[in-house]
């Protein structure tokens, strides 16, 4: 951990990746409604957590490969990183998507 971001970075970090696992405690609540929910429901928590790390270590080895992470958008990291690099239409999807499923979010940690 580079010394100017300290114990505060590695928080901030902590609490966002966080929240990427917050919709896991849905899983428990619906739980009395799955078929052997003893074996299944342990098993399928763990497989998608398996996948969701995977996902966000392979998104932040792209993003830190794209751009220096000094220079990384703490606001709009993708859209500006391969707006950096010159793929303007990437830029646009990945800035679509953060628009898009940031209510999709909001809304399903609400319900």
């Amino acid at each position: 951990v580079p010394p100017e971001f300290g114990a505060s970075g590695v928080l901030r970090g902590a609490v966002s990746s966080f929240f990427g696992y917050l919709g896991f405690d849905a899983v428990c609540c619906v739980a009395g409604e799955a078929i052997n929910a003893e074996r299944n429901l342990p098993l399928s928590i763990m497989i998608t957590l398996i996948i969701v790390t995977t996902l966000y270590v392979a998104a932040a080895i792209a993003l830190v490969g794209m751009q220096n992470y000094e220079e990384i958008s703490p606001e709009s990291g993708f859209p500006e990183a391969f707006k950096a690099n010159g793929v303007e239409w990437a830029s646009q999807l990945t800035a679509f998507g953060e628009v898009f499923t940031l209510p999709v979010v909001v809304l399903i940690s609400v319900v």
